[in-house]
């Protein structure tokens, strides 16, 4: 695989990761399967490394 592409789909991954913990945060007052701050805070780092994969390298 080209590495170019490979960065670029972890960082997809990575993205798709905060998309799925804003998820989470929105229905843990519905369900409260994960706590909000462990939600808030893997969707701020998930997304951060997804940028950095994509912007800074």
């Amino acid at each position: 695989m080209d590495p170019e592409l490979g960065r670029r789909l972890v960082a997809a991954g990575w993205f798709l990761h905060g998309v799925w913990d804003l998820a989470h945060l929105l229905l843990a007052r519905l369900c409260g399967v994960v706590a909000r701050t462990f939600a808030e805070w893997c969707a701020v780092v998930d997304v951060l490394l997804a940028v950095e994969l994509v912007v800074l390298r």
